[in-house]
């Protein structure tokens, strides 16, 4: 698995074949049971994962409510970015929501990777980059979209996940609740 894990860092900057040879014996195996916390709330998030098989999801709590942020499933990585970018405690949880398996890459290894490396470098800057990007859309369609047209984006970005993410947890993403949810599911 950790060959996907390379081609994945390769599609998002190609590395140099130094980098590639020295990432290899860096890369862990992690599995995750169903409903396993991987990285909880006041933890410092000191692994890079990349999805071989699975689905996990992002969330928090706030006034007795829960708000998820995003799903991972197969071939996305994923980490509480600014815990571990920063190595300060993670104010979102972590979750499996199916038996999940990973190819890792610790903090440490990250770290002299990207100075060891400047093709691992660049990859490092494109990661943060686009997980930039991918949070700023979601803001932006949070302020702008009525939940009709959330619903909507959802569907047409995730398809694929539809079957495998409960009602509860697609409410849950999209900041409504589970009976609005059915009144639009029931209008489609």
């Amino acid at each position: 698995m950790s060959i996907d894990f390379i081609n994945y860092l390769n599609q998002v900057s190609p590395l140099s074949k130094e980098a590639e040879e020295d990432i290899l014996p860096r890369i862990k195996t992690k599995s995750f049971k169903k409903g396993q916390v991987i990285n909880s709330e006041g933890q410092i998030c000191k692994n890079l994962f990349y999805i071989d098989k699975g689905l996990v999801k992002h969330y928090y709590y706030h006034k007795d409510r829960v708000f998820i942020l995003r799903f991972f499933s197969e071939t996305n990585l994923f980490t509480v970015l600014d815990s571990f970018a920063n190595q300060t405690p993670s104010k979102f949880i972590t979750i499996a929501l199916e038996d999940t398996e990973t190819s890792t890459i610790d903090y440490a290894d990250f770290e002299e990777l990207c100075k060891k490396h400047h093709s691992f470098e660049t990859f490092s800057r494109k990661l943060y980059t686009m997980a930039a990007v991918v949070n700023l859309k979601r803001i932006k369609e949070m302020f702008d979209a009525d939940a009709s047209e959330l619903y909507k984006e959802f569907i047409n970005e995730n398809q694929h996940l539809l079957q495998r993410i409960s009602l509860g947890d697609t409410a849950s993403y999209l900041g409504i609740s589970q009976v609005t949810l059915s009144r639009i599911r029931a209008k489609k």
